[in-house]
């Protein structure tokens, strides 16, 4: 079995911090992105030869919506190391979630709420690490009719690596 100083990249930090993003589309149906700063580690003191970088271990996202009788909706957001990364594709999203449907009532409108956990950690503790000073929630949308809220949680902790590792983790991040 693994000891904690290994599962913690050496910090000793098993227990997640939570970073809290909102975005609100700034008209409906439009892709919006807010940023987030990264939180400083106080108290820590890296060894010699090490950094520190942050750790996701989990996204929790959630969206509030209205949207128009029996229309197909779509609504994504996306987390990244640099901003306006609105697809997958984009090499620098690492987090994303998508809602792909045909909503109708009886009374002409919708109303949904969805949370969606996307997990980023392989199951031993090992998560997705980042080095940057920032990171970028972009939401996106269509057919809604609405300007879209998406709360997202970043669940993280510090991990130590060494510098290599960094400058490598800076570089693939930019």
């Amino acid at each position: 079995m693994a000891s904690t100083k290994e599962l913690t990249g050496g910090t000793g930090d098993v227990n997640p911090q939570v970073l809290n993003f909102v975005v609100t589309q700034s008209a409906a149906d439009t892709n919006t992105t807010g940023e987030a700063p990264l939180p400083v580690p106080r108290g820590f003191s890296p060894k010699k030869g090490k950094a520190l970088v942050l750790e996701v271990l989990r996204v929790v996202y959630e969206v509030a919506n209205i949207v128009t009788p029996g229309g197909q909706v779509a609504i994504s957001a996306t987390i990244s190391t640099t901003g306006a990364a609105v697809s997958v594709t984009d090499p620098e999203v690492f987090s994303f979630f998508d809602i792909d449907g045909l909503f109708a009532t009886a009374v002409g409108f919708g109303y949904f709420q969805r949370r969606f956990t996307d997990t980023l950690h392989d199951g031993a503790g090992h998560g997705f690490l980042v080095a940057t000073d920032n990171l970028f929630l972009t939401v996106s949308s269509a057919n809604t009719s609405a300007a879209n809220r998406v709360v997202a949680k970043v669940f993280y902790r510090f991990k130590e690596v060494s510098l290599a590792e960094y400058i490598g983790i800076v570089q693939g991040q930019q």
